[in-house]
């Protein structure tokens, strides 16, 4: 029996979450593969390592680019993140998307009013 991995753990929870972004169920996912819902939660816990071949194929249902995966994998070199530092949720990440493309004046401004919030707690 294969043990999980930080990577194989790491490589499942980004499936799940853009699978869930898109709103889609493990068994829309497993019916698109041709695998089992079971073997989806498998992979999406990192009890189950994803193939090259078969991770080519989940990007493409779930229209990503292979790279997305692994973006933000770490490697012995780097430290572990700290758990609030991994985007969680979709709307985390559209605000994270959405700021980025601001212009930094606004991105600035939006850091100001974030600040200014917290000093009122």
């Amino acid at each position: 029996m294969q043990t999980k991995t930080l990577n194989d753990i790491f490589v499942g929870k980004r499936i799940r979450f853009r699978r869930k972004m898109l709103k889609m169920s493990q068994k829309e996912l497993a019916h698109a593969l041709s695998v089992s819902y079971q073997q989806v939660q498998k992979y999406e816990t990192g009890l189950n390592r994803v193939s090259a071949g078969r991770l080519k194929d989940i990007a493409d249902i779930l229209s990503v680019p292979l790279t997305f995966f692994y973006a933000d994998i770490l490697t012995k070199q780097e430290s572990l993140y700290h758990h609030d530092e991994l985007i969680s949720s979709r709307e985390e990440y559209l605000l994270l998307k959405r700021f980025r493309v601001l212009t930094s004046v606004k991105q600035r401004a939006i850091l100001q009013l974030i600040a200014d919030q917290n000093e009122n707690f």
